[in-house]
This record gives C-alpha cells, structure tokens and sequence, in this order.
C-alpha cells in the first residue's frame, strides 16, 4: 500500500520551525563528553545518562518549537523517538502530532515515508513506523522533489569549505572564546586547526570532506567503529568534535531558511563565526544603534511569580505535549515569538512581551503535570549583543531589576568595516537546579557599518551606565538552548 502524504518544500514550512540537533546519533552534552573521553566509554555505554539529556532537549523542541523538523531516519532508528510510540496509546499521541504538522519528516533520499532506507533497520521498528505511515496523512518535506544532487553538493561544499577556514587566525580566535580555550593554549589549538584544515584541503583532489572523515582522522579512537561512538584523547579531539558536529547539523536549516536547535550542553550557532562571509542586505544604521543603546538603558520587564515550576520538560509525555499546544497560553506565546521575529527593533516592548507569555506558559505546563516533580523557577533575562567575533551579555534579574550584570566575550580585532551585527534573547535559568523551562532566540541581525566604533561606542555607554556590574577577565559562553538564525537570510530572515 502506498503512502498518502503531503509534498512541503522549505517556503511552505511554520515561519518558526526547527531542526532539533539533539537527535544527531552522535549527539553527547559537553560534560558527559568529557567523561567518555577520560574514562574510555562508548554511546552504548552511557546511553542510560545521554537518554535523559536527549528526552528533555527533544521535548522542548516538541513544546517550544512552531513545527519541528526530523530526519525521517530518527524517526525509526532513534531510540528516544521510538519509545515515544512503543504502546498504542503513545502511537496514537504520535499520529496527532503528525497529522497536525507539528512533525514534519524530512526525507533525503528517499520519495515517500515508507520508502525502506539502504542501511539496515531492525523489522520490528521499521514496521511500526510503515504502520504509523499509513495510519496517518502526514506532510514531509524535501529540499526539491525532483533532484536534490545539486542540494547535496551545495550543501557539502559549504561543509567542506567552512572545514578549510579553520586555519585563519580569525576563525580560530573566534572558536577558542567560544570552546573556552585558555589563553595559554591557544597557539596550540590554532595549530590543530591547521592540521583539520590542510587535511580537508588535500582530500578536495578526490572528494568533499565528510563528518565521517574529520571523526576518523581527529575524533574517534583508531580502529574503533565510528558509529561506537569511542572519542578519542587524540588533541582537542571534544573541541573538534563539537565543531564540526554544529556545522553539519545547520547545513539543513540554513538550506531551508529555518532554524536549527542546539541543545544544552552544546555550543550556540554563533560559535562557528560564520556571519561575516554572509552578504546580507540588512544594514542595521547608526540610528539604528543609538536606538539600540537607548532601549537597553532602559529595558524593564515585570517581576516574575515566585513559584513552583516543572523541574524538567523530560517528565513531559507526547499527551502531555498536545495538550499544551492546544493552551490558549501556547499560542500567545507562539504570537509574541513570531512579533518579536517580525519586528526586531521593537524588542524593549515586544521581549517583555514574550517573556510574560513564556512564563504563562510554563505556568500551563506545570498544572497540566501537576503531579510530577517541581522545581523552584528562577529565571534571568539576558540579552547577547554579537559584534563580529566578539559579544556583549547583559543579564538581568526580573525579580531585582537592579541586579543588571554586564559580560564581554571573544577575542580579536574588529573590522572598521562593515561587521555582522546580531542580537539574542534568553530567557533561562540562574542555576542548573531550577527548572530546565529555558528558551532562547535570535531575533535581529544583519550588519553594522563599523564593527569597530560600534562595539566600543555601546560598550563605552553600557558602562558608563548606572546599575551595571561588569564581570571581568571571565572565559564564558553562552550555552543556553538556543534558536539560531539561519545564517543565508537577506532582510526578511525567511528567504519570502
């Protein structure tokens, strides 16, 4: 029996909708990267933690996300999205959320969902996801539906050359303020880019580099199965990872004009520091910035309720899920998402919008798992300012709105030219043992006309600024869950 399903290409995709990274089956959170690393474990033999961390990260893209956008792949050999319909009732949960367009598979090689894929999969899975196919009218999505090779190749050569770039100082500054590479090491570190880099330069005489490559070569342990997931102590073996792990899994959203979702644990899509090879039509002016700078001086948000809260979206089942969606709470929060999108100058009021609607929201989500453990809910607002390679964090309490904490991050020498400009709200946790309700989006960018002056005149301001408390010589990033911009967008950040 063939598959009734319907066609998408990206343009028709939720003006918000993401591509989850998490479900990559080489996705591990920093920390327990590490420990694989040290201690010599593979993926199987920390799949009970990394399961925990995949649930959560998968369920806030199943909350939070417009439309979620899965490989179909995952769909039948992920096993975290496979326990999702493991019984008829959670079966049932999964075909409403297909039918509803909340998931929307996309399809790489293949023309239909239930087209058998050349690799191998257990019949047990593949048929209870054949069954769901045909249970349901699903919508899939694919870059062109009639030959997606010259896709493909686009979307390798941009891989392949990112790889390459890794062996400018720039780039290489740029990444080690963002991996929190000391200053002491990074001689060290800019030299094993080089060597990423010339590796890839000397492949492209036969072929385009792979993820598989660079894991060979600099990831994995030698002989072992890639797949087996045994990293390495080869040097920077978890930093290079990381890297080229975030560059392959926003190839797809960028492609199609969307967002890609890094979990927490990972680092955000402004780590790659791609920005400044984009030609981009949005030119944020000099009125612009004073405006900017204006706001941020003045920037207030109503206290919070002080209150219990969900301690994890990871206790959220798939009814659990629907029934939020379908909250009158959600879709104001999906309004005020899509508004602050539409109108990034407008963010002194419409963030303090989305941040009420967020709150009301997790308010919502809570009382539907009234029952389920609870956590104290403590949040911050921050708002991340990214010029060029370095950025300025403010974080501010809600609850004390005088505590207002002002953080420099990256390294390097900005342009006296025109410099990407690009700015983040967050709403998160103040420590790891509140509740895991965080969200964050990017909501403005394009360029500045002098990086340099830029970033010195709002820097100069912002201290200069009552009720700031500058944290100094601190190595950080911002590790928050993060909905990046696509980074092949001109002024309308939806490729319309």
């Amino acid at each position: 029996m063939s598959a009734e399903f319907e066609k998408l290409t990206p343009s028709k995709l939720a003006k918000a909708a993401i591509v989850p990274q998490v479900l990559d089956n080489q996705w591990v959170p920093n920390t327990l990267l590490d420990t694989m690393i040290k201690e010599g474990k593979s993926l199987k033999d920390t799949q009970k933690e990394r399961s925990k961390h995949v649930i959560k990260e998968w369920r806030r893209a199943l909350v939070y996300g417009e439309q979620v956008i899965v490989n179909r792949a995952f769909m039948f050999n992920n096993e975290v999205v496979v326990d999702d319909y493991d019984d008829s009732e959670s079966r049932e949960q999964l075909k409403t959320l297909l039918n509803t367009k909340v998931i929307v598979p996309y399809l790489v090689f293949e023309d239909s969902p239930d087209q058998r894929p050349t690799f191998d999969t257990k019949d047990s899975l593949w048929n209870a996801w054949t069954d769901i196919v045909h249970d349901t009218h699903m919508s899939c999505v694919k870059l062109d539906w009639g030959d997606q090779n010259d896709d493909f190749k686009r979307l390798s050569g941009i891989y392949h050359n990112y790889v390459q770039t890794l062996n400018t100082e720039q780039r290489a500054e740029h990444l080690a303020g963002y991996l929190k590479i000391p200053k002491g090491e990074f001689p060290e570190f800019r030299k094993r880019l080089k060597d990423v880099a010339s590796y890839a330069f000397n492949l492209a005489d036969t072929r385009l580099i792979t993820r598989n490559d660079l894991y060979k070569e600099f990831v994995v342990t030698d002989g072992t199965n890639i797949a087996e997931g045994y990293y390495s102590k080869k040097p920077y073996a978890a930093k290079i990872k990381q890297i080229v792990d975030l560059k392959y899994n926003v190839n797809l959203p960028d492609a199609m004009g969307r967002y890609s979702l890094t979990p927490e644990g990972s680092p955000p899509r402004a780590a790659l520091g791609d920005l400044e090879e984009t030609i981009q039509a949005n030119i944020i002016s000099p009125e612009n910035v004073k405006d900017i700078l204006q706001a941020l001086r003045g920037l207030a948000f109503d206290q919070i309720t002080r209150g219990m809260y969900l301690k994890s979206l990871g206790d959220l089942n798939l009814a659990d899920v629907i029934k939020t969606r379908e909250t009158e709470e959600w879709e104001m929060y999906r309004k005020a998402m899509l508004d602050l999108l539409a109108n990034p100058l407008q963010f002194p009021h419409l963030s303090a919008v989305f941040y009420a609607k967020f709150e009301k929201l997790n308010t919502a989500i809570t009382r539907i798992r009234a029952e389920r453990e609870q956590a104290k809910w403590d949040p911050w607002i921050k708002l991340l300012i990214s010029i060029g390679a370095k950025a300025i964090e403010i974080a501010i309490n809600p609850a004390d709105p005088s505590q207002k904490i002002l953080t420099t991050l990256g390294t390097g020498i900005l342009s006296t030219g025109i410099t990407p400009f690009l700015m983040r709200f967050t709403v998160g946790a103040s420590t790891f043992i509140d509740a895991d309700l965080d969200v964050s989006l990017d909501f403005m960018r394009g360029n500045v006309q002098s990086g340099r002056e830029v970033w010195n005149d709002m820097l100069g301001q912002l201290r200069n600024t009552p009720g700031f408390k500058e944290l100094v010589d601190e190595i950080k990033t911002d590790n928050d869950t993060n909905l990046s911009q696509p980074e092949n967008l001109g002024v309308n950040y939806y490729g319309y």
